[in-house]
């Protein structure tokens, strides 16, 4: 029998949430959520029979070696854009801690879900990329300007944000607009220098589009 439970709410909350996984963080004794988000985590915590915002990894371990019974409940896939939740695996491994992860929607998944126009309609693109505001502070070349750009992070710092959010803006042509969606507020729609991130985002940056070479004449 599993002590630990990590499940995914998906990048957008209440709506994302699948109902195993609700249904699992409720049989739990404790679940441990660091969702900044309040009304996410007032709503979450009508099924929760006690909810606590983590310190660390560590404390939801050892909570769940001591008497078991401990969910964990993170922003978007547990194992694709959760630090906490596979910083939390690695110390339950370490500590012979028996768990199970529950999926949830991703950034990307949520992304292809919500925009048919933003992967180039009934076509798409030739791939699509998705990054971490992390990643691209440590690789500002990262991403290619010619394909759909996915930019999510889980938890809001604004001087990485808008360290990001400039180099973007230097890299695509002048007045090149984004959309913004975050699991407290509606989908927004700007220029990149003015994007204002908000807890637990993703960021849509669509390709820009070259004119294709015209055929020769006969």
């Amino acid at each position: 029998m599993e002590k630990l439970i990590i499940c995914g709410l998906g990048v957008r909350v209440p709506e994302e949430i699948t109902l195993e996984s609700l249904q699992a963080l409720a049989d739990c004794r404790v679940v441990y959520c660091d969702l900044e988000d309040k009304a996410a985590r007032a709503w979450l915590k009508g099924y929760c029979r006690e909810l606590k915002f983590p310190g660390s990894a560590e404390e939801v371990v050892r909570d769940a070696v001591k008497a078991g019974g401990v969910g964990l409940a993170v922003w978007g896939q547990p194992q694709f854009s959760s630090r906490l939740a596979r910083e939390t695996e690695l110390a339950a491994v370490k500590a012979g801690v028996a768990y199970r992860v529950f999926g949830a929607i991703s950034p990307i998944g949520s992304v292809f879900a919500r925009s048919v126009s933003f992967l180039g309609g009934d076509y798409g693109y030739q791939g699509i990329q998705a990054y971490s505001v992390e990643t691209l502070l440590a690789d500002e070349k990262a991403a290619r300007i010619d394909l759909p750009l996915v930019l999510y992070a889980e938890k809001t710092n604004a001087a990485e944000w808008a360290t990001v959010l400039e180099r973007l803006a230097g890299a695509y042509p002048k007045g090149h607009q984004g959309r913004m969606f975050a699991s407290d507020g509606p989908e927004t729609k700007g220029m990149l220098s003015a994007m204002k991130p908000s807890d637990s985002c993703v960021l849509l940056i669509p390709p820009v589009v070259t004119a294709a070479p015209r055929a020769p004449r006969r």
